[in-house]
């Protein structure tokens, strides 16, 4: 490598053109490991329908919650910057999840416009710009200059008179058309942006770095080193053996946590995690093969109890819930997300009382809840959680009905989508009903944590999906609801009366109230449409959606739900977003959005956290 990068074609003077000497870096690759990936994801919860037009004075939001494109970005920057920075931050600072490809076109656009202080100012939001988004910019704005070297390429083989595949020319063919696509109204992977991209590599620290290097793919540094040509000493300072190691030329620190890493084994787990405080992300690939010393161990040396609690099931063991009940009673704080808290309670739940668990279809349970008087990690971690859970607000107007999904059709998801209706249930001060073929109160109201996680175990899921037969009577007796959350797979299989859901809501809005829907939906998958939003949609209504992946729900997204529901249905957003654009008036953007995250290393420990997710 030549203290470079592999494939160098010109110097630090940045000259363009064909001699580059590197070949087509794309904005996806394969190797990003899910960790990351899960850091990054778009949000799922949507509007049923996306404006066409996006217009950052009416509605600033959805610039960072939809698809709105490179273009759209770029006026909106143009048009008016202020309020383009003042909602992003007011998003970050109210835990609205922002869009991967919002914070890419973003980010890329203000390098296009040449507002260094503005990506200056992105980049220090590590949560929202990290290396993914930083490298799929890049490839944003590299676009044209890529598709014009494929475009030579393929000239040069049609008139080689050589014979060529029809499947290599149709390959070359297609990736242009995509490159086209990608490629900006404005902007290239300029030198004057391939500086300011070292300049940000400059601040990572030799922790950042090693943490990379033991979490994270080489492949996408070894990209954004050709790209930006990086020097492994000159943008590396603090440790210049980073981008050797990414590129495989060079070994990592000697006796390194890098190092006893890579030489982790099935055979010398236990041994190497008697030894070294080796984190549980690169652990966990051998987790069957942990004894009880190593989980007790890992459970001691995890810097974050959260990490931990997140992965209880791995190193559950009366050795480890000692050492939890220990970092507990020692105040260590628990920063897992409100939804992944609640989860984590239910599933520690379940493994501490296994006929909960073991329950059949349609089966009835019974539970009494902890012993009154015992203390153990259990009843502190519900301690830590009642506080935090019944305190969150949510300005709807009232009443506010939640509807629950009891179907047979629930069965995987009945207990987590239960312990969702009960907490929107809490914090809403809502009316909860369930329903299968037939509708049903909930058997009582759950205000506490111990109260919710009850109602979780002992709901049973039974019969058919007929969710107009919960709607029905709020029809029939012409009570005004002003919001109905509906917690469901949306497998409707029944009608009430002759009329499904989405036609009798119909009837609802139309003679009773014009009532906001809410949908929390477990799916097939995060992308999957479900049949009654669709259904919604298809009449001219726009219900907001959380979509959980009904086999695997991440219950994280729940603190985003919230964020959605208060912004979208008070004047709060509004008010902060006047708030933040006088602030950037008065200190500029950059010290403005800078005051708005944790911008410390630790921050990338996040991404470990969520790997489950």
């Amino acid at each position: 490598m030549s203290g470079r990068g592999r494939g160098r074609g010109r110097g630090r003077g940045r000259g363009r053109g064909g001699g580059r000497g590197r070949g087509s870096s794309r904005g996806r690759f394969g190797g990003r490991g899910r960790r990351y990936q899960a850091a990054n994801e778009a949000s799922n919860i949507t509007q049923a329908t996306e404006p066409t037009i996006y217009d950052i004075d009416t509605d600033p939001k959805a610039l960072f919650t939809g698809t709105a494109s490179c273009k759209d970005h770029l006026e909106a920057q143009n048009s008016n910057r202020t309020r383009y920075a003042a909602a992003l931050s007011v998003m970050i600072s109210t835990k609205i999840q922002v869009a991967q490809n919002a914070c890419i076109r973003a980010l890329a656009m203000a390098w296009a416009r040449g507002d260094k202080e503005l990506a200056g100012a992105f980049l220090k939001l590590r949560s929202q710009f990290g290396l993914v988004e930083v490298l799929r910019a890049l490839n944003t704005l590299d676009a044209g200059r890529q598709s014009r070297v494929i475009e030579r390429k393929l000239k040069c083989l049609q008139l080689s008179g050589a014979k060529v595949k029809q499947s290599k020319l149709g390959k070359l063919k297609s990736d242009v058309d995509n490159l086209n696509k990608l490629k900006p109204p404005l902007g290239s992977a300029s030198g004057a942006v391939c500086k300011h991209v070292a300049t940000w590599v400059r601040g990572f620290t030799s922790e950042d770095l090693e943490f990379f290097a033991v979490n994270f793919p080489k492949e996408p540094w070894k990209k954004l080193a050709d790209i930006c040509h990086l020097h492994p000493e000159k943008d590396f300072p603090s440790a210049p053996w980073f981008l050797p190691f990414s590129f495989g030329t060079g070994p990592p620190p000697e006796n390194s946590i890098i190092e006893h890493s890579q030489s982790l084994t099935q055979d010398n787990v236990n041994e190497l995690v008697a030894q070294h405080d080796i984190p549980y992300s690169i652990v966990k690939a051998f987790k069957t093969k942990l004894n009880t010393q190593s989980k007790e161990r890992i459970a001691q040396y995890e810097k974050k109890l959260d990490t931990v609690l997140w992965y209880y099931e791995d190193l559950a063991c009366s050795e480890t819930d000692a050492v939890i009940d220990s970092r507990l009673a020692a105040g260590e704080p628990v920063n897992l997300p409100n939804g992944k808290l609640l989860e984590r309670l239910l599933t520690i739940l379940l493994l501490r009382n296994p006929t909960l668990a073991a329950r059949r279809y349609g089966q009835s349970v019974s539970y009494s809840g902890e012993p009154e008087g015992v203390t153990n990690f259990f009843t502190r971690l519900i301690d830590v959680a009642e506080p935090r859970l019944t305190s969150i607000k949510l300005s709807l107007e009232s009443p506010v009905v939640v509807i629950g999904d009891a179907s047979g059709s629930m069965e995987v998801a009945i207990r987590t989508s239960t312990i969702i209706a009960s907490l929107l249930t809490a914090i809403c001060s809502a009316k909860l009903v369930f329903f299968n073929t037939q509708t049903r109160d909930a058997p009582f109201l759950p205000k506490t944590v111990k109260e919710m996680l009850k109602l979780a175990v002992t709901t049973i899921a039974s019969g058919g999906t007929t969710p107009a037969a919960s709607l029905a009577p709020f029809y029939l007796e012409k009570k005004v609801v002003k919001t109905f959350i509906v917690v469901t797979d949306e497998e409707e299989n029944g009608v009430h009366n002759g009329e499904y859901f989405a036609d009798l809501y119909k009837r609802y809005h139309d003679e009773v109230y014009p009532a906001h829907l809410v949908f929390v939906s477990f799916l097939r998958s995060q992308h999957a449409s479900g049949q009654m939003v669709n259904a919604l949609q298809a009449k001219g209504f726009a219900p907001m959606q959380l979509r959980l992946e009904g086999s695997r729900p991440d219950l994280c997204k729940l603190d985003d739900l919230f964020a959605q529901l208060s912004a979208g249905t008070t004047t709060s957003f509004t008010e902060q977003l006047e708030a933040a654009e006088r602030d950037i008036r008065s200190r500029g953007v950059a010290d403005h959005l800078t005051s708005v995250g944790n911008f410390s290393s630790q921050k990338f420990e996040n991404a470990d956290s969520q790997q489950n997710s």
